[in-house]
C-alpha cells in the first residue's frame, strides 16, 4: 500500500510525465500547420476601378488553398506585388474571415500602382507576364496565432476588366 507521501510523489511524477509527453506534441502542432498555397488561374482577372476620380486602382482576387484538416481564421497581411520586373506596390490586407478545412478561399487585393510608370514599361499585357508577390499573412486556430511567409512567382495571362 502507498502512503500519502508516495501518492503525492506518484501524482507529481504522473503530472510531470504528462507535461513532458504533451510538450513535443504541442511543438509539432505548431509545425504541422501548412501554409496556404496560391492557386491562381492561368488567366488572372484584374479589375481597374477608381477609388476617387484621381485615384485609379487594380483589384485582384487571389485564390489560395487551405491544405490543413482544420479551419482557421485569416487575419490579413502585407504583400509586395510585382508584374515582371515592375513594382506594382505594397498591399496591406486588413480583412478577417473564416477559412474552412481543405478548401479554396479568396483574398481580395487592391493595389494603387503608378499607372504612368507602368505605361512606360512596354509590358505586353496581351501576352503572358510573370506575377510575383511576397510577404506575410496572419491566421489563427483557436488561441494559437501564426504569421506565414508567402512567396509566389508564376506566369499568367491578364484578363483586364474595366
Amino acid at each position: 500500500m502507498l502512503n500519502i507521501n508516495q501518492m503525492k510523489k506518484s501524482g507529481k511524477i504522473k503530472q510531470l510525465s504528462l507535461a513532458l509527453l504533451s510538450f513535443p506534441i504541442f511543438l509539432t502542432s505548431c509545425e504541422i500547420f501548412k501554409n496556404p498555397q496560391p492557386k491562381l488561374p492561368a488567366k488572372l482577372e484584374v479589375r481597374v476601378f477608381n477609388i476617387t476620380n484621381e485615384r485609379p486602382a487594380l483589384k485582384i482576387n487571389g485564390e489560395y488553398y487551405n491544405a490543413n484538416n482544420y479551419s482557421f481564421t485569416f487575419k490579413g497581411g502585407d504583400l509586395d506585388l510585382m508584374l515582371d520586373s515592375f513594382f506594382l506596390g505594397h498591399v496591406h490586407i486588413d480583412t478577417t474571415f473564416n477559412v474552412p478545412a481543405n478548401s479554396l478561399f479568396t483574398v481580395p487585393v487592391v493595389v494603387e500602382p503608378d499607372f504612368e510608370a507602368l505605361g512606360k514599361t512596354n509590358l505586353n499585357l496581351a501576352d503572358s507576364v510573370f506575377i510575383s508577390f511576397k510577404g506575410d499573412m496572419k491566421g489563427s486556430v483557436g488561441w494559437f496565432s501564426r504569421k506565414v511567409h508567402i512567396d509566389y512567382k508564376g506566369k499568367h495571362y491578364i484578363d483586364l476588366k474595366m
